[in-house]
């Protein structure tokens, strides 16, 4: 590769924006030299130096393949790291210089949406994006709704996400969406909706956590009604469960409430990660975060409510006729057919296809109705390359799983490589807790009792609050992934325990509370719907392609 090409290719491969000659004004310079239509060309002078000639002709060469490839590398220059940070099949896509060109801008008091680039295969169809303003701000932007429509006018829905670029002062943001085309060629409509401003806001609130009981705000701020946190101590750390009414519904799209810890300014970090969203009996946004115990017993701590609010939006819609063609990405589309039965503890499944394409690679499974697959962590092998992927149900068919794996940069798959299937994290399901926990003499004083589940001793904490009895159940064995729920037996009606804490496995947590309304007993017999056991070591490989 020559100077000139190296030059070229180092520009294709840099993270950096391009700076473009001025074209216009190149043209401008040649066509002054050019030959009229009446002038007689002169001869090539065949006696200049060979190197000279060659030399020239390269540079011609490579100023036509800059001028050709303008658009590409227009559409790759944009730093998409950030925002693509877990779709690295798009990256490695947009490396090797695939996908198709739309560069189509839209403008709505000064919102400038720019849809730059398609990458449409056999797998899923991506936009990759721009959104710029007048005044250049990286205030918090965002579109509350982002939608395809197909030639006939259904609804291909989608997810969208943005960021901020400050290299080029701009949101860059995808649409994807597990749609692609039946053909080769596809004519669809994307349409973006109301963009909003956001701002953080902050409340101090007066909250005691280590009191153990449950207190109530009134905010009536921004949409936000009512905020009611319990706190509830688990080992080393302590839970606040949250629920927050909203006097403005459409608030809760956009609020994003959650409970900040600080010592003076400094905000006090997390025990782990929060589970926010999931809706209360009445409707209201809860949350759940634990903070580490040693933190919350200083007495310099203040707690504030944090949300987000609407400053301003424009409610117009950013609309784009588009035509998708996906014929670049089927040089580098391999489907196989597997038909591969895989032998798993909680049962069979079968491994029908597996579709390749330049960005992803997905394998097909089928199984027995709503079948639970009983690892948490998925890999391909691919020729000596690791690509961890994920699991993905289908909603319309309860008898069918996808496994999907993201192609990285610099990886070229072909249909002679390799290909092992790799699920890791065991963690099984089990029924056989048929035994009742008698829990006795219930009041307001939390009891403790320890009773064997399965091969396990369990320490179930107990005791009443606000007229609601709470059940807590844990193991000092790592080993056991928790209870999932329990129940009790009234005549013949079965009294379901409401989980506050909401538990994921391989989170190390193995902590679960229930919660049973308006008790008014003093024993109750409780019982357990099943519990897990994990083994993080335990992995199952079969081979897809040897």
């Amino acid at each position: 590769m020559n100077k000139a090409e190296q030059t070229f290719a180092k520009l294709l491969n840099e993270e950096k924006q391009m700076d473009y000659p001025d074209f216009d004004a190149m043209w401008k310079r040649l066509e002054s030299q050019l030959p009229g239509p009446d002038e007689k060309l002169l001869p090539v002078d065949m006696n200049a130096p060979k190197r000279s000639r060659l030399r020239k002709a390269a540079v011609i060469s490579v100023l036509s393949a800059v001028l050709a490839a303008t658009p590409v590398v227009a559409a790759i220059s944009y730093n998409w790291d950030h925002i693509l940070s877990y779709r690295s099949g798009i990256q490695s896509a947009l490396q090797q210089g695939l996908g198709q060109i739309i560069e189509k801008s839209v403008t709505h008091d000064g919102a400038k949406l720019t849809v730059h680039t398609a990458i449409v295969d056999d797998n899923r169809t991506v936009l990759l994006y721009s959104l710029t303003t007048q005044e250049g701000t990286s205030d918090s932007l965002y579109f509350s709704g982002m939608e395809l429509k197909d030639n006939q006018g259904r609804v291909i829905e989608g997810r969208h996400s943005q960021s901020w670029d400050q290299a080029s002062k701009s949101w860059t943001g995808y649409f994807e969406t597990e749609w692609t085309p039946d053909g080769v060629e596809a004519d669809v409509q994307l349409t973006a909706r109301k963009l909003q401003s956001f701002a953080s806001m902050e409340r101090d609130i007066d909250f005691h956590p280590l009191d153990g009981k449950s207190q109530s705000f009134d905010i009536g701020q921004d949409g936000i009604g009512k905020l009611t946190l319990q706190p509830f101590a688990q080992g080393d750390n302590m839970m606040f469960a949250s629920a927050i009414t909203f006097n403005l519904p459409e608030a809760q799209q956009w609020s994003h409430p959650r409970i900040g810890v600080f010592k003076g300014n400094a905000a006090v970090k997390e025990a782990g990660p929060g589970v926010f969203g999931k809706p209360g009996e009445h409707g209201e946004y809860t949350g759940q975060q634990r903070f580490a115990l040693s933190y919350l017993q200083e007495p310099s701590v203040t707690y504030k409510l944090l949300y987000t609010r609407e400053v301003r939006h424009i409610d117009s819609s950013w609309t784009y006729d588009l035509h998708l063609d996906k014929k670049q990405m089927l040089s580098g589309t391999v489907k196989r057919s597997l038909n591969i039965p895989v032998e798993h503890p909680d049962g069979r499944m079968v491994l029908n296809q597996m579709i390749v394409t330049p960005t992803q690679i997905r394998i097909k499974a089928s199984h027995e109705k709503y079948m639970r697959f009983p690892y948490l962590n998925y890999a391909l092998e691919v020729n000596g390359t690791v690509l961890n992927g994920g699991i993905w149900h289908n909603g319309d068919n309860p008898e069918e799983t996808t496994f999907r794996f993201e192609v990285p940069p610099g990886l070229r798959v072909t249909e002679q490589m390799p290909v092992t299937f790799v699920a890791k994290y065991e963690v099984l399901q089990h029924k056989d807790a048929k035994d009742s926990i008698r829990l006795k003499k219930i009041s307001e004083r939390k009891q403790t009792m320890t009773t064997q589940v399965g091969a396990y001793t369990v320490q179930w904490t107990y005791y009443k609050q606000d007229g609601n009895l709470y059940v807590q159940s844990e193991c000092t064995d790592p080993s056991f992934g928790g209870v999932n729920q329990t129940y009790m037996v009234d005549g013949e009606k079965t009294v379901v325990g409401k989980p506050v804490s909401a538990n994921f496995s391989g989170d190390g947590n193995n902590k679960a509370i229930d919660m049973y309304e308006n008790f008014n007993g003093t024993d109750a017999d409780i019982h357990i719907f099943w519990y897990y056991t994990e083994d993080p070591a335990k992995e199952l490989r079969v081979a897809v392609k040897e």
